[in-house]
């Protein structure tokens, strides 16, 4: 059994500090006594505590925000689409509207604007149509005309008789025969008013009428005398006389064959 020995104390004299304890000299770096280091050193590690914890939670911070990249797109949302569409169609109705109202608007001006009346433009006499046949007595029908007349000779027909050989003055109908290889010719005497070759052989007083008025044979033109071909001469006498002529055959040495038809033109015409 081992025995402890006490070591000896040292004299005070050799104690660092042998003065008793509540006359020692306070320490410069407490000042408030020997509990004051302990509440402080609690404190600083307090704050220390708070700081790191503020810090780790300003890290988990900065880790959850995420920085874009790129570009930002809006989000769509339903209710803003819909409001648009919305829009879209007040603004279709608003111009539909309007477009009913600027029509219904031009109607109006245009019922309520008095038109102007035009006057009936002043029409061309309407000219009575020409006699029936019935209405033009015939005067002869059929009267045949021979003709014979030297060389490039003359001859003269009074158509209101009819005579094959008349006075110049009193001619309807003037005879050129031909010579050599000039065939013979027909043209308008001074005695007659009008005449026309627009006709056939069966025509009548009417087809001679209209003829003249709407094919005339100028005055000084020629027809050539050829069978088969015939004319219309309206006669200056009174009363005046249509007459047609046709050429019923050619000879030679300037001999022709002609038939002719005369009827009496009414004074009322």
């Amino acid at each position: 059994m081992s025995v402890f020995r006490a070591a000896p104390r040292e004299p005070a004299a050799h104690r660092p500090d042998h003065r008793v304890p509540h006359q020692r000299t306070p320490d410069p770096g407490y000042p408030d006594g020997p509990t004051e280091p302990l509440a402080a050193a609690e404190e600083g590690q307090a704050a220390r505590e708070r700081a790191a914890r503020e810090r780790a939670a300003r890290g988990n911070v900065a880790r959850d925000i995420v920085v874009p990249t790129g570009p930002v797109r809006a989000r769509r949302r339903p209710g803003v689409v819909v409001a648009v569409l919305f829009s879209l169609l007040a603004l279709l109705a608003s111009g539909a509207a309007g477009w009913f109202s600027w029509r219904v608007l031009e109607t109006t001006r245009a019922a309520a604007t008095p038109r102007p009346s035009f006057a009936p433009m002043a029409s061309e006499p309407v000219r009575s149509r020409p006699p029936e046949p019935e209405r033009y007595p015939v005067a002869y029908a059929k009267e045949p005309l021979r003709l014979q007349v030297a060389c490039a000779g003359v001859l003269h027909m009074d158509l209101d008789e009819p005579r094959a050989d008349a006075a110049e003055v009193l001619a309807d109908l003037r005879y050129d025969g031909g010579c050599g290889t000039r065939p013979a010719q027909l043209s308008l005497g001074v005695g007659a008013t009008g005449g026309s070759r627009q006709v056939s052989a069966d025509a009548d007083a009417a087809d001679c009428d209209r003829a003249i008025r709407t094919g005339p044979l100028g005055r000084g033109l020629q027809v050539e005398v050829k069978a088969g071909t015939a004319l219309c001469v309206l006669t200056a006498a009174a009363p005046a006389g249509l007459v047609l002529v046709e050429i019923i055959d050619v000879g030679g040495s300037g001999t022709a064959g002609l038939r002719a038809t005369a009827w009496r033109v009414p004074e009322d015409r």
